[in-house]
């Protein structure tokens, strides 16, 4: 990249960084500090642009793998070359770098196929960037809950030809995945709502990785193939590396979510940061208890909504001497996260709870980078400012 150019997208970047926060307090009445959020949300996510950018212009072409059809399941494989974005939730929708816009992209970019697990379709933007591709002759097929079968969102999709299954039964197909082209994996808390984009708390993280879609994508068939909801095939691969960080892809009833959970919780060292839509999980409860006697400083973050539910573990943790808080959103604090001594993050559809381990259709991914969990450990840190004690 020259210097010219990367100059120019910087200076883009700014003016639209800038134009943003203005419009934010002029137009919309918000507070003045919502300002610095908002132009530091378009610098960071223009910061990581120009840095794929640029990496991807020094970085030769990788040969083939002439491995991956040696090795389809081996329990942990490399990708030859891939990135993690993350994005966070609210947004504004007048933000070009917000987290629905990067949703919208990511479908917009397929050239084979999308796929999609969504719990709830209510965003039209997200239906309209899925019609647009199916009119394109790309393949496009939906999975979704059949208690939002209703939606007109999801309704559109259907009255073009897109085809959709519901899960038809009580317990919740509960994923929020997107994979395009059998490469880019989308996933995280974040419905495809304008609750959950522009109202609640919530986190989704952009992965490229075609061993990483191969499981995803294993599940979505189980689904939308066979009409399999609950327990399924073995993930072809339960750990992965993308760009140098590991990555451990868990689905749930299968795979033993919550005991890999409790599994890292007892390996922390120094801290453990938890932002809980529902927390009623006794093991992993105590499993931080645990480490609190071990003097490993733990803080979380309930939803108000959620907090002193009849199973809701938030008394017990503050008994045991964890820092609890509950959230200042008013609407909802909708992220099922931990972060573990800042070096990996816990994340997915997956609340902490006895209904997403056994019953409901889930996926959790364990991710151990220093940089994903600085970003989390910021976001945490900014709902637990602002949260009540």
């Amino acid at each position: 990249m020259t210097f010219a150019r990367l100059l120019a997208l910087i200076l883009l970047l700014v003016i639209v960084a800038i134009a943003a926060g203005l419009t934010h307090y002029a137009i919309l009445g918000h507070p003045v500090a919502d300002i610095s959020r908002q132009t530091a949300d378009a610098l960071e996510r223009g910061r990581a642009f120009i840095e794929k950018q640029i990496k991807a212009e020094r970085t030769p072409t990788a040969p083939a793998d002439d491995s991956k059809a040696q090795g389809r399941h081996a329990s942990s494989q490399a990708d030859a070359s891939g990135s993690i974005q993350v994005y966070f939730a609210p947004c504004q929708s007048y933000n070009p770098f917000g987290i629905d816009r990067a949703l919208v992209r990511l479908i917009g970019s397929a050239k084979r196929s999308v796929i999609a697990a969504f719990y709830d379709l209510q965003l039209q933007s997200v239906a309209d960037a899925l019609i647009a591709k199916h009119r394109e002759g790309i393949e496009v097929r939906l999975v979704s809950d059949s208690d939002y079968m209703k939606r007109d969102a999801v309704q559109s999709c259907i009255q073009v030809g897109i085809p959709v299954v519901f899960d038809n039964r009580e317990p919740f197909m509960h994923n929020k995945f997107c994979v395009v082209d059998g490469r880019a994996v989308w996933t995280g808390s974040t419905n495809a709502t304008e609750n959950c984009m522009y109202r609640n708390d919530n986190n989704s993280v952009l992965i490229e990785s075609d061993r990483l879609a191969e499981d995803y994508t294993t599940e979505f068939e189980e689904m939308f193939t066979d009409h399999r909801f609950g327990k399924g095939k073995r993930t072809p691969y339960p750990e992965v590396q993308v760009d140098g960080t590991r990555i451990e892809c868990y689905f749930s009833p299968d795979d033993g979510v919550q005991a890999a959970i409790v599994r890292d919780i007892d390996n922390a060292k120094t801290d453990v940061d938890m932002l809980a839509f529902s927390f009623t999980s006794q093991p992993i409860a105590k499993a931080l208890a645990g480490r609190i006697r071990n003097g490993v400083r733990v803080r979380a973050v309930f939803d108000k909504t959620q907090a002193g539910n009849a199973h809701a573990q938030d008394d017990f943790l503050k008994k045991n001497g964890a820092d609890i808080r509950t959230d200042a959103n008013q609407y909802a604090m909708h992220d099922k996260v931990i972060i573990i001594d800042t070096e990996a993050v816990i994340t997915g559809s997956y609340n902490f709870s006895k209904a997403a381990e056994t019953k409901n259709d889930e996926n959790v991914l364990i991710i151990h980078s220093h940089p994903i969990a600085l970003q989390y450990q910021t976001e945490f840190e900014r709902i637990y400012a602002a949260s009540t004690p």
